[in-house]
């Protein structure tokens, strides 16, 4: 890789990682044998856990319930910003189980934000009845001084318009939840918004704002799945994907949870009692696309069930206090996930901590069922299908403690129809 700080692959160096007490913090590194953190832009808040082998007892007086795990780590020594940091609180502790020497007990600790924890205490939400954009009741919830009471910053994309919302005996995440469904961007068509929290702070944006945003930011965010058995891609921006699967047939099924499926809308005025159907034609819809080109058969797929399911959703809507056309947005949201989520893929690689959920990187994939050419092209073709921009959809840091202490990174990754341009020379070893 370019930056010269980084180190070597696998390798991260541990800045904190204490368990919290009444009296003073205990160093974990001699006691954990491994973690794990998990990110989703489909989750309100990161999960951690944590398995914890002791021999001495250390831990026997312990009520984990009230305890706080703090972990701070980066692979860029030199980079005060390259960092991963979460402070755990814990919210499960599995039963205790001997080590195959039963010289020691081992504890699995599970642990979410204090945002999360404290979300699930707070109910019935005054400002959840207030006339408020989006984007406000988010902040209204979250930073500083407000709800939630939070430190880390919050990435808000700014919507339009105004909703009325009916919120009884809900938590603050799960009003944010709703929040989201209605929010309409103000730049974008799909509206597509997610929630989620990674080790930069909260995220309330909307798909296209990701990919907006990460094709701009896309810096030496480079992968790499070599056909080559002795490359060597550390002198150049490339990184080493270790495993690779493509997964089909989930998109439907992750279109559902952010919003998408049928998308019949019908509007009704409940001032006139009048009725607005509404419909898309898909090949005018202005998407904002990973990889300039991509074809999608998915938008052709959402056009019949649309047309197949006699169901209708029927949106009632106040003028007198709305003014936000939540029913444009149901209508064109399930044609942008269907069209966005076609190509859906697994990887493995080894960690790097400025790599996280939202981001957008660029994969090369050889066509697995080719062969290299001649003694003069030794590599295979990159796959003209998969190959190109994906977004980061989950993360799964995963961090070893033993004598061969390693960091590696499981990542879904997501990318909108296939083909395009393609996203890089062959040259991948090059500076």
């Amino acid at each position: 890789m370019t930056d010269k700080s980084i180190m070597l692959e696998g390798k991260f160096k541990l800045l904190t990682f204490q368990l919290s007490t009444p009296t003073r913090p205990i160093d974990l590194t001699p006691y954990c044998a491994r973690a794990d953190i998990y990110e989703s832009i489909l989750e309100p808040t990161t999960i951690g856990e944590f398995v914890i082998s002791d021999k001495t007892g250390m831990f026997s007086h312990f009520n984990f319930s009230e305890e706080t795990v703090c972990i701070k780590f980066t692979t860029y020594e030199d980079n005060p910003k390259g960092y991963v940091s979460y402070d755990f609180s814990i919210i499960k502790t599995d039963p205790v189980v001997t080590t195959p020497d039963d010289k020691g007990v081992v504890y699995k600790l599970t642990g979410v934000s204090r945002e999360s924890l404290k979300s699930t205490t707070l109910k019935n939400v005054p400002i959840t009845r207030e006339k408020i954009e989006c984007e406000n009741m988010v902040r209204a919830y979250i930073e500083p001084a407000n709800l939630l009471d939070s430190k880390k910053q919050l990435y808000a994309e700014k919507t339009k318009g105004l909703h009325t919302f009916v919120m009884n005996n809900i938590t603050p995440f799960e009003a944010i939840d709703q929040v989201r469904m209605k929010a309409v961007s103000q730049k974008y068509e799909g509206s597509a918004f997610v929630f989620f929290e990674n080790s930069r702070g909260y995220h309330f944006k909307s798909l296209e704002a990701l990919v907006d945003e990460g094709l701009k930011n896309i810096g030496d965010k480079y992968y790499i799945q070599s056909t080559l058995a002795k490359v060597d891609v550390t002198g150049s921006k490339w990184r080493n994907i270790l495993a690779f699967r493509a997964i089909t047939g989930v998109n439907q099924t992750v279109a559902r949870t952010i919003g998408g499926g049928k998308n019949r809308v019908v509007r009704l005025n409940i001032k006139t009692r009048e009725y607005e159907e509404f419909a898309q034609d898909s090949g005018r819809l202005n998407f904002v696309q990973l990889n300039k080109g991509a074809s999608s058969s998915s938008l052709k797929a959402q056009e019949k069930i649309n047309k197949d399911d006699g169901s209708i959703t029927v949106l009632q809507y106040d003028p007198d206090k709305e003014n936000n056309d939540y029913a444009d947005k149901a209508n064109k949201l399930p044609y942008y996930l269907t069209h966005f989520l076609t190509t859906v893929v697994q990887l493995t690689v080894y960690g790097d901590s400025t790599v996280s959920i939202g981001d957008v990187i660029t994969c090369e994939i050889p066509e697995h069922d080719a062969l290299p050419i001649s003694e003069n092209k030794p590599y295979v073709d990159s796959s003209p299908v998969i190959a190109g921009n994906y977004l980061i959809t989950k993360c799964r840091h995963v961090l070893t403690f033993s004598e061969k202490a390693e960091y590696m990174q499981a990542l879904e990754i997501v990318r909108d129809g296939s083909g395009g341009k393609k996203p890089r020379s062959k040259n991948f070893g090059a500076k």
